[in-house]
């Protein structure tokens, strides 16, 4: 008879039990917020922004700053706050304080381009010396030549 040698198998170091396992720290949860993100309260976060951004333009002009810079200042702190904001209301705050400065901003190139339309010449209000005598001493004289005429 043959005799039977039992055959010795390599065991991967990973392949079986290899005691009690360590333990590990638990996952760290999210932090729950207060309130739920709607879209609501995202809209009333966007429009916080708008007039906050309003108020503190508003302040700075009555100071004495220039309206552009202001307003431009404001549109790219509202651009960088929309762009990288870690919190979704520090980017809906962002977008609103961009939409109010580019609003303003707006407005006041409108504005300016109508008060150049509007514009009246600079000696609008003042005629010149001996304007107005001339000026009737023609309308009499047309006058005279029409009533000779009929």
């Amino acid at each position: 008879m043959a005799k039977h040698t039992k055959k010795v198998r390599k065991h991967h170091r990973n392949a079986g039990p290899s005691g009690p396992r360590a333990p590990r720290a638990p996952r760290a949860k999210p932090q729950e917020k207060s309130q739920e993100e709607t879209p609501l309260r995202r809209l009333a976060v966007t429009a916080g922004g708008a007039l906050g951004t309003s108020i503190v333009g508003g302040i700075l002009a009555r100071q004495g700053w220039a309206p552009k810079t202001v307003t431009t200042v404001m549109m790219a702190v509202g651009a960088g706050l929309g762009w990288k904001g870690d919190d979704p209301t520090i980017r809906s705050v962002g977008a609103g304080a961009m939409a109010a400065a580019t609003g303003q901003i707006t407005k006041d190139m409108l504005a300016k381009s109508k008060e150049k339309e509007d514009k009246k010449p600079p000696n609008a209000d003042a005629l010149p010396p001996g304007a107005l005598e001339a000026a009737l001493e023609r309308a009499q004289a047309r006058l005279a030549l029409s009533a000779h005429e009929v």
